[in-house]
């Protein structure tokens, strides 16, 4: 324990720390590396005081690296973010301190900043936070309590209570696995692009994502999926192919089908890991390597969500509440357990992906509409595939493609939809869905 903890506490942990570190030494896998002023209250690992943000070991030098209340102290702490990574073999495991309005003079002394929220934890999984010093934190401040050891009865029922999970809090732990290096040698990514009528916007947003995937340890090709347009968008994504040889135009005479054209495309995906990204680039794209490490990771879909802790959205009222009450009505009907079906913004396993599009099929009416994702994900859901969402950063464009009017006739095809699969909820499920389960 650092010296300040010595003179204030007396040289005891209190049940904050206490029950910090216990929960991170059961989350360390293999060789650890503990960077910073926490290096004391963690037994049997690496300890180093200060080195970011360049820390003298080689790549992958421990399997777990963790830095507990560090990076406010830093001025280039994206930069040490990067560099945790790059020592860590297996896991980075970061803490982030309580706000700033619960601050003391012994926050004061340590030099305490709030930095981080969770929703800057971008491929992070927020694991814990930490509501119950919340309300210590609060009192001691307020009757200008000193941080001193509690009678150790008291310290016995806050140290259970900490261990309460209520989903709200304030000091952050976050967990980010690393995608063992070999598996980034041979993936390659197919990244397709719907488009209708986007002669606005086609150059901008193809180039933004050809920057963007470049700068990934993957291979890539790029599919611009053109869904019938009636402008220069045509015109426009062939100058695109021209120039660049990593894109390729497929165009569709028969639209726009909202998503019919875009499945059947994924066949002339080479790709290990296909992805479809909207071209309005509703979703971030700072999380789209978030998604090609979750499918290296094991999953066999994965998907932006807006709905998720950690995700950041603008969005009109009316849609909002649309939105929502759509995705808890679907999970109602279909126990799916997703919180967002609809996003534009996806990777799957290529073996996966074909299978599900064969399964589902082409509808020639265009009545599904916007229902495919959905429909997708529900297939995907009861036969057991593996699903990951992550949280993304989305906003709504001034102008949406979606029409209330013509979007209400997928309606009428959900509901059928819903029909026909009770119906066959207690049909055996085929050989092909039980292999896919297997890791």
């Amino acid at each position: 324990m650092d010296k300040l903890n010595e003179d204030w506490l007396n040289g005891k942990p209190n049940f904050y720390f206490r029950y910090k570190r216990q929960l991170i030494e059961s989350m360390i896998e293999g060789t650890c590396l503990n960077v910073g002023c926490g290096s004391h209250i963690i037994a049997n690992v690496t300890n180093i005081d200060e080195g970011l943000p360049k820390l003298p070991y080689p790549d992958n030098s421990f399997d777990t690296v963790v830095c507990s209340d560090v990076l406010e102290h830093i001025g280039p702490h994206k930069q040490s973010v990067v560099e945790l990574l790059r020592i860590a073999r297996k896991k980075v495991i970061i803490t982030v301190p309580a706000y700033g309005w619960l601050y003391s003079k012994y926050d004061a002394l340590l030099g305490h900043k709030r930095r981080y929220h969770a929703y800057d934890f971008s491929g992070f999984e927020i694991t814990h936070l930490f509501w119950f010093l919340i309300p210590v934190i609060l009192v001691r401040k307020m009757l200008g309590l000193r941080h001193r050891p509690l009678p150790e009865f008291i310290e016995n029922i806050l140290f259970k209570l900490s261990k309460i999970q209520l989903g709200f809090g304030t000091t952050i732990l976050a967990v980010k696995r690393k995608v063992p290096y070999q598996a980034e040698e041979s993936c390659k990514v197919s990244i397709f692009v719907p488009v209708f009528n986007e002669e606005r916007i086609i150059n901008r947003d193809i180039k933004a994502i050809d920057y963007i995937i470049n700068f990934l340890p993957v291979e890539y090709e790029i599919f611009i999926v053109n869904d019938a347009s009636k402008d220069k968008t045509e015109i426009i994504a062939k100058k695109i192919e021209y120039s660049n040889r990593k894109v390729t135009l497929l165009n569709y005479d028969i639209g726009p089908t909202r998503r019919e054209n875009l499945a059947q495309s994924f066949r002339r995906a080479s790709g290990d890991i296909i992805t479809f990204v909207d071209i309005d680039l509703l979703a971030s794209m700072r999380f789209f390597s978030d998604l090609i490490d979750q499918i290296r990771s094991g999953y066999d879909i994965v998907t932006g969500s807006r709905y998720v802790r950690g995700s950041r959205i603008k969005r009109k009222s009316f849609r909002l509440f649309s939105s929502l009450m759509y995705n808890a009505f679907i999970r109602l009907v279909f126990r799916t357990g997703i919180r967002d079906h609809m996003c534009g913004f996806k990777a799957f396993k290529r073996d996966v992906i074909l299978n599900l599009v064969e399964e589902i099929g082409y509808d020639k009416t265009l009545r599904r509409g916007i229902f495919w994702d959905t429909e997708l994900l529900v297939m995907a859901s009861r036969q057991g595939y593996k699903i990951k969402e992550i949280p993304i950063w989305w906003k709504e464009r001034n102008k949406s493609a979606l029409y209330f009017r013509r979007e209400i006739k997928s309606l009428l095809y959900a509901l059928r939809f819903a029909f026909r699969l009770k119906n066959e909820i207690n049909q055996p499920r085929g050989e092909r869905v039980e292999c896919s389960r297997k890791e």
